[in-house]
């Protein structure tokens, strides 16, 4: 099973004053679950977190949703900046080159599949990023 929680125990003590209650762990539940509402919170929240501020753990939580949602990915993105979390590898990849080629694959795959012609911008600028 595919989990946004492998980032480790302190994460589910991790919360955000613009999340009120909810913890950085519930809302990564909620995006490995298809929320779409919860990734695009969590997009929102990377633009107003400082790096070294759970930068890096909203860009995990991000890079999940690639694969649950591929089209929702692309419609939460800002045309001409970076795709938020598409190419971001956390430590289960870091001393693993095999699984990071073979997540980076998985991601490219989900991303091409996405049909919309609407996305087909923001779809190239991703998949130059996974490159």
């Amino acid at each position: 099973m595919k989990r946004s929680l492998l980032l480790g125990p302190l994460i589910a003590l991790a919360t955000f004053p613009a999340l009120g209650q909810s913890s950085l762990a519930d809302l990564s539940a909620r995006v490995d679950a298809g929320d779409a509402a919860a990734f695009q919170q969590v997009v929102a929240l990377a633009q107003t977190t400082p790096p070294g501020e759970s930068l890096e753990d909203l860009a995990q939580i991000a890079s999940h949703f690639v694969r649950v949602d591929p089209a929702a990915f692309l419609r939460a993105q800002t045309p001409g900046k970076p795709c938020f979390g598409v190419s971001f590898m956390g430590p289960d990849f870091l001393d693993n080159p095999a699984a990071r080629a073979h997540e980076r694959s998985l991601r490219r795959a989900a991303l091409e599949s996405v049909p919309e012609s609407s996305l087909s911008a923001v779809k190239q600028q991703c998949l130059a990023e996974l490159r």
